[in-house]
């Protein structure tokens, strides 16, 4: 399986909300919509932790090699 980008889970999750707010999904699938935008926040946050986590250790490095 072919492991989606942030900004196509981001896309995706955006694509969802978009339909619940517009009243576009059936009531049969509105439990797994959810159920999906839910992962799918859930991933993204997980990315963005990650990506602050690197960040902050790149400006520790870089603050350390200029004492």
């Amino acid at each position: 399986m072919e492991k989606k980008t942030y900004t196509e889970k981001f896309e995706e999750l955006t694509k969802i909300v978009k339909e619940l707010e517009r009243g576009d999904i059936a009531i049969d699938e509105m439990t797994i919509k959810i159920q999906k935008a839910l992962v799918l926040v859930e991933e993204c946050k997980q990315t963005l932790t990650t990506i602050n986590e690197d960040v902050s250790l790149i400006r520790e490095k870089i603050n350390n090699s200029y004492e």
